[in-house]
């Protein structure tokens, strides 16, 4: 891939690739048919290790089976696969302590088995996007969001101090290159 070209398109484009958190939400929802749902539904995010739980504004769900059978790679579906067998081979029943957890743990199951994908969204300084989350994983999902968040973060209108703060000079490098690789991927340039 030439990082050179697409870093100077990068460049004359970088205006038009600027979205507040606000429509990259709305072109999520739109494209893959994700509806908002509240972040308590999705219980262990309190404990998350990559995204602020205060900071965290929209959380999504795709849940349309015609949907997720766009998103997700062959080797992801091989991969539910793989959880759906495992689960029923081990037949595992789980006790709950109210219909809260209940529901949890159905998500859980869910997202591990494709049924389903979340994704977290987090705003540090309240107007762009500073992280997210897709749950279960989709490489095409997290490359579209990517394409939409990495301009004010890659411009410098995400301040650095609302980066996390143990990014290296390399990891920023190589985070930009993927970036370059998204926009690319969805013809944003």
């Amino acid at each position: 891939m030439d990082y050179k070209m697409l870093h100077e398109k990068f460049e004359r484009r970088k205006q038009w690739l600027i979205f507040d958190k606000e429509e990259v939400v709305r072109r999520v929802m739109v494209r893959y048919k994700a509806r908002i749902i509240p972040k308590t539904d999705i219980m262990d995010l309190v404990n998350d290790d990559q995204l602020s739980y205060e900071h965290i504004f929209c959380c999504l769900t795709i849940d349309d089976p015609r949907m997720l059978d766009k998103v997700f790679t062959a080797k992801e579906r091989k991969d539910h696969q793989w959880e759906i067998d495992d689960n029923a081979r081990r037949g595992m029943v789980y006790k709950h302590k109210d219909e809260a957890h209940r529901l949890y743990n159905q998500l859980i199951i869910d997202e591990q088995e494709g049924r389903r994908l979340d994704i977290v969204f987090e705003s540090k300084g309240g107007k762009y996007v500073t992280g997210f989350l897709t749950r279960d994983m989709s490489e095409q999902v997290a490359s579209y969001i990517f394409a939409h968040v990495g301009g004010a973060k890659f411009t410098g209108l995400v301040p650095r101090s609302l980066l996390p703060a143990d990014l290296t000079d390399e990891e920023i490098k190589m985070s930009y290159l993927h970036y370059l690789e998204s926009l690319e991927e969805w013809n944003k340039l």
